[in-house]
């Protein structure tokens, strides 16, 4: 088993290096390749690699990720249609589209896939999240600068309570193959334990959650919070 961390010294944010943590702990026996910045991604010279992992940057630093990553966008696809496992989470999904555009500037991203980003950094949205993917509920927070707007059907979570991926759309995030690309930010896969048992499950079936009990636990008391009616899933603007 071989997972890649990819660009986490760009910095990552919102606690999304629970991700790699608790990922480390279900996969204990994984080859662990940490990629940093100046350097050609271990995805891009090698077929054996099970998962790559991206967590939310700042928006200079996604400037970054998206001049390193243009030049291995072809073999980035090829991946994806090759079924390795990619989890974006944050505003890193942000890079995989057409375009970023703010009021002053649009800047070309890797254009993998056919949606653009508004972003308006004078209003910053949070909110809480619930939706399902296939059979598994998604609970989460997202606070983001940034809305997106999507022209195709690679659609992650069907929203439940909150909001999609902009004002009027019923999904949230981006899926195609084995790509999870979300804005919900922090540990998101310690929030999902279910999701998470899917992903470690195809890379290996023996694989088990680690603390599963008490993780499980968690989350259904977390989905049964979320389902109060009185709960204030509406949008706070900053």
């Amino acid at each position: 088993m071989k997972i890649e961390i990819l660009y986490s010294d760009l910095g990552y944010y919102y606690g999304d290096n629970g991700n790699v943590s608790y990922l480390l702990n279900c996969l204990k026996d994984a080859q662990v390749i940490y990629t940093d910045n100046t350097s050609i991604p271990y995805f891009v010279q090698n077929d054996d690699i099970d998962l790559v992992y991206m967590g939310s940057l700042s928006e200079n630093k996604q400037l970054i990720a998206i001049e390193r990553l243009s030049k291995y966008k072809d073999i980035l696809k090829q991946r994806i249609n090759e079924n390795v496992i990619f989890l974006f989470t944050g505003n890193s999904l942000e890079i995989l589209g057409k375009y970023i555009e703010d009021e002053n500037n649009k800047i070309d991203c890797l254009g993998l896939y056919d949606f653009y980003t508004k972003r308006n950094l004078n209003s910053r949205i949070n909110y809480l999240f619930k939706g399902k993917y296939e059979d598994i509920d998604i609970v989460g927070n997202k606070s983001q600068y940034s809305l997106i707007y999507s022209n195709d059907n690679n659609t992650f979570i069907q929203v439940d309570k909150g909001l999609g991926n902009n004002l009027e759309d019923k999904y949230e995030g981006i899926h195609d193959h084995n790509l999870f690309a979300t804005y919900l930010l922090g540990p998101f896969l310690v929030l999902n334990p279910l999701f998470t048992q899917k992903i470690i499950k195809m890379i290996n079936p023996n694989n088990e959650l680690a603390y599963k009990k008490e993780i499980i636990d968690a989350y259904e008391l977390r989905i049964k919070q979320m389902n109060n009616p009185k709960l204030d899933y509406s949008l706070h603007e900053h």
